[in-house]
């Protein structure tokens, strides 16, 4: 299969590119130099946010073009070229409506690249986060509004008839029910950023592993998921590869640079 049109690679971090030690195995970072060397493009696109992704990939991959909020916010050259949030309004409505209905909950607000939390977790993985009364920040535009699945027993009927301006996304490996802007994806900030470049959807190869990798594989022109995907990924994909233990990305990058262009899919 031909692809000599590929110029760009978009990857998840998480379950995709990052190993089990949260590290990027030094042979795909220098496959990744080769491909940015012959003027070719790498994009990271994650859940994650902003100051979580940018301390992971400092300092090797600092300088590259970075999709995060699973698409809210996308930067290049360190500059915020697409945003959106859910506006404050209806923020502070499914904040009310949240601690009203399900006070026992664990609620968090992604704000200005802060998380909010109203109740410190048991386990504290998370960056920079902050225990507050939601109310008292919940008036500001949001990148997120995040649940735990194990708790949805305690939401009730919490999150029936949502405001117009958001989505619902339920992620089982992660244990989250991240409530996004509507229309919001990884595949939409995606576009914006290479038409910057003059390229389109079809000239990116993307990898992924989670719910929020699915559209983004759909639409790009070859979709890669790595063989611990689950299932609706291992669907979506054009082709599986690799764990990230096993350079998974990094197998594909090598057969692009190897081949130009020309896929051996037989090979994996």
């Amino acid at each position: 299969m031909n692809l000599a049109h590929i110029s760009v690679i978009a990857s998840d971090l998480d379950d995709t590119l990052l190993r089990k030690d949260g590290t990027i195995s030094d042979a795909t970072l220098a496959l990744f130099a080769r491909w940015e060397a012959l003027g070719n493009r790498l994009i990271i696109a994650t859940g994650r946010p902003t100051r979580s992704a940018r301390a992971t990939l400092a300092p090797i991959l600092a300088h590259v073009p970075l999709i995060c909020y699973n698409g809210a916010v996308a930067f290049e050259n360190g500059d915020t070229i697409y945003e959106q949030y859910i506006p404050g309004p209806d923020v502070q409505t499914l904040v009310e409506r949240l601690l009203a209905r399900a006070p026992k909950a664990r609620v968090g607000l992604e704000i200005d690249d802060q998380l909010f939390l109203n109740q410190e977790p048991p386990r504290s993985p998370l960056s920079g986060h902050t225990v507050v009364d939601l109310r008292t920040v919940s008036h500001r535009p949001a990148a997120k509004i995040l649940l735990r699945h194990s708790q949805a027993d305690l939401l009730g009927d919490a999150l029936d008839d949502l405001p117009d301006s958001v989505q619902i996304m339920v992620s089982n490996r992660y244990d989250l029910i991240q409530i996004m802007p509507a229309g919001v994806d990884k595949a939409h900030a995606l576009a914006v950023l290479v038409a910057r470049w003059g390229l389109g959807l079809e000239n990116v190869v993307a990898f992924g592993d989670d719910v929020n990798d699915v559209r983004m594989l759909k639409q790009c022109g070859l979709g890669v998921a790595v063989s611990n995907a689950v299932p609706e990924v291992l669907a979506a994909a054009d082709h599986i590869t690799g764990t990230p233990e096993e350079d998974g990305v990094g197998m594909v990058v090598e057969e692009l640079l190897i081949e130009n262009g020309n896929l051996r899919f037989e090979k994996f």
